[in-house]
């Protein structure tokens, strides 16, 4: 059970956390161990991330704020509308330092042959006139707008969409008129000179091409800005209704969010913007104060995407190198393999074409009865979804567990749904209450009261494309208690009034995985005070959960050494637990995105578990998420290198300080867990001219069935 604790005002807020993570991807911007393009790709990353807090954590705190009347927050003791001045505040230094560095590197891009990023008041009377005849030819056709005298609504104008807001005097009156920047057209406009290539945003060559546009009047004020809004309406799945009503609760769903109330509203920030008409616009419009941001640069840098995708073709040399993933043996069979032995596969190090090597083994397998797999999100064109599409016209009972509330893949999970449907599959939406977040395959050749079959418990999507680009761990088997334990799993999921099996090897959520972490570390902690020995290491992309947090308070303040790795939000405290408080948290931030989640505690026994949970109160209460035991001794040794690598790391690792801020050591050692691996991978011996994993009981057994 959860230890008793008085949390309010010792854990951080979740959402000013969360800010200072993406402040760290920001600065790997800054960082000179990262390649110049991986440098602008980082502030694109940083500014999408902020567009996903602004359309679902800041509505959710201002519901919360409205809800209580401005009470308090109680894991960290504020007024909700201190939170939010605070998210404010912080964000805007954000922007400081996010649009510093962009400056910074955009000087930098003549230098590297990639041409030049200006705007129109800094082109010649020639490359003006070449700019002016793009706008007429192929951006003035795509151009219309609103007119305002009164009744001033914004609701046309959909999420993430970019305008220009331009305060007119014509006849004699004042109007403000709505230009939408056309989504027809790219972002940049790309113009060739015997001086070189020249990059124009489509914004800044509208707003100094209006006398094309209107001619009934004189343009006074000109903004250009962006609008996010809150997308985090809720959406129930009722696994009663028929999956056809679903999908049309689902879709009008869809067409209403986008209709959600501004949460943040960017304005560039030139030197002719006037703060009167700033002010202006927020009063007629209803925008909220604290939704402004002046942003010091072109808006939007996920713009950034497509010009990096030309570029890194041109200059390779100016990315992170690219590596050959492992892959598994064409002439070998992994089924075959995973008959008396489990594996433990690592993404990306390990390409997730061994998973489709697993499913396409299952489907061509004449003893396989059935194929039971959850999706939460896969990729556009998945080979996932062919495969079981596959499986299921061989005649195999093929059951997908779609979780279609996989905030922003919805409209993804709409098509794969009618695609799986169409080829003959079963599917399922899940509980009504909660989402569905487990990663999880299990291959059946015998169904029934002793299942039999194979298994593959994840931390990570079904996606072969953020496969590539996501750190995950991938756990295959054929062991019996698993097999049962999936085969419960599945079955209370496709039962709408079913309760939550027990397992005999996994934990799952709602409560169990909770349960399960806490008393691990009450375990750790009463072998510490008996022997003086043991300690936990937990790596996950969030830690916000407050029993968990009290769980390690109480721990630590015996003594019981933590290693804490936590991506992203960490409401946890440091300085709480007393003198004997040892506690090391850092935030690893590198070429891959850190998703994998490891629970491990070192007591007389040492139990290694990896789960697709965070240690979130929503992943643990309002959940269904699985963890899983690594029980294999030789994958046990793997998992515990991946651990030490982890602990060890001093470049990527963002340190936290007592005071809540992230730092990075001065001098560090040069351990970096994302590098080593890679290195690793590059220095493996190759048998029989395939890459192999080291480790040692696989190489026999290969050598062995030749």
């Amino acid at each position: 059970m959860a230890t008793e604790f008085n949390y309010k005002g010792k854990c951080y807020n979740r959402d000013l956390s969360w800010l200072l993570f993406n402040r760290r991807v920001i600065e790997l911007a800054n960082e000179t161990t990262t390649p110049f393009l991986d440098r602008f790709q980082f502030l694109a990353i940083a500014a999408n991330n902020l567009d996903e807090f602004y359309s679902v954590r800041v509505p959710s705190l201002q519901s919360q704020m409205e809800l209580t009347k401005d009470g308090i927050e109680k894991k960290s003791g504020l007024h909700y509308s201190k939170i939010l001045k605070q998210l404010h505040k912080r964000n805007e230094k954000n922007f400081q330092i996010q649009y510093s560095h962009f400056t910074g590197l955009s000087k930098q891009l003549p230098q590297e042959g990639l041409g030049k990023l200006t705007t129109y008041k800094q082109l010649d009377e020639h490359q003006r006139e070449k700019a002016d005849q793009v706008f007429d030819q192929r951006i003035l056709p795509f151009l219309s707008f609103t007119s305002y005298e009164s009744n001033y609504n914004l609701d046309y104008l959909k999420n993430k969409r970019m305008a220009l807001a331009v305060r007119m005097k014509t006849k004699g009156k004042h109007l403000i008129r709505i230009i939408p920047v056309p989504l027809e057209i790219r972002r940049t406009i790309r113009l060739k000179f015997e001086e070189g290539i020249i990059y124009l945003r489509v914004e800044d060559l509208i707003r100094n091409n209006l006398h094309n546009l209107f001619d009934d009047g004189k343009v006074e004020d000109i903004l250009t800005f962006r609008i996010i809004r809150d997308l985090d309406a809720s959406l129930d799945v009722d696994k009663d209704d028929n999956n056809q009503d679903t999908v049309k609760n689902l879709r009008h769903y869809l067409a209403d969010r986008e209709r959600g109330r501004i949460t943040m509203f960017a304005i560039e920030d030139l030197p002719d913007v006037q703060a009167k008409f700033i002010d202006e616009f927020r009063k007629k419009f209803k925008i909220d104060e604290q939704a402004v941001y002046r942003v010091p640069g072109p808006l939007d840098l996920t713009f950034l995407f497509a010009l990096l995708k030309s570029w890194k073709k041109t200059k390779p040399q100016l990315v992170y190198p690219g590596f050959q993933a492992r892959k598994w043996p064409t002439n070998r069979s992994m089924l075959q393999y995973l008959q008396d032995h489990d594996l433990l596969l690592q993404y990306p190090d390990d390409s997730f074409d061994q998973f489709l090597t697993f499913l396409r083994e299952a489907i061509d397998n004449p003893n396989t009865v059935a194929i039971k797999q959850t999706i939460y999100r896969v990729a556009d064109n998945s080979k996932v979804i062919e495969l079981l599409k596959e499986a299921a016209q061989k005649g195999i009972e093929v059951t997908v567990m779609i979780e279609l509330r996989a905030r922003f893949d919805e409209a993804n999970n709409l098509k794969v749904t009618g695609e799986l449907e169409d080829a003959g599959c079963n599917i399922i939406f899940g509980k009504k209450y909660m989402k569905v977040h487990s990663k999880t395959c299990l291959v059946l050749t015998k169904d029934g009261v002793n299942p039999e079959g194979y298994v593959q418990i994840g931390t990570g999507n079904y996606n072969e494309s953020t496969a590539k680009g996501f750190v995950d761990l991938s756990l295959f088997s054929s062991r019996k208690d698993y097999v049962s334990d999936l085969a419960s799993f599945f079955n209370y999921l496709e039962q709408p009034g079913a309760n939550p099996p027990k397992y005999k090897v996994l934990a799952a959520s709602p409560h169990r995985i909770e349960d399960m972490v806490i008393q691990n570390i009450q375990k750790v902690k009463e072998y510490y005070l008996k022997t003086g020995q043991g300690h936990v290491f937990l790596k996950v992309n969030s830690l916000t959960d407050v029993d968990v947090i009290a769980a390690i308070y109480d721990a630590a303040s015996v003594g019981v050494p933590f290693r804490i790795i936590v991506r992203g939000a960490c409401c946890l405290k440091l300085g709480v637990c007393g003198p004997k408080e040892n506690i090391v948290v850092s935030s690893v931030v590198g070429q891959f995105l850190e998703h994998s989640r490891i629970y491990a505690f070192y007591d007389e026994e040492t139990a290694l578990w990896i789960s697709s949970a965070d240690l979130m109160t929503r992943n643990m209460d309002n959940r269904v998420e699985l963890a899983a035991p690594v029980l294999d001794s030789d994958m046990r040794r793997g998992l515990e290198h991946i651990i030490d690598v982890y602990a060890q790391d001093d470049v990527d690792g963002f340190f936290m300080n007592v005071e809540g801020k992230y730092f990075k050591y001065e001098s560090p050692k040069g351990h970096s867990a994302q590098q080593t691996f890679l290195h690793e991978l590059a220095n493996q011996h190759e048998t029989d001219g395939q890459f192999q994993r080291a480790w040692s009981r696989m190489l026999n057994w290969w050598h062995k069935h030749k």
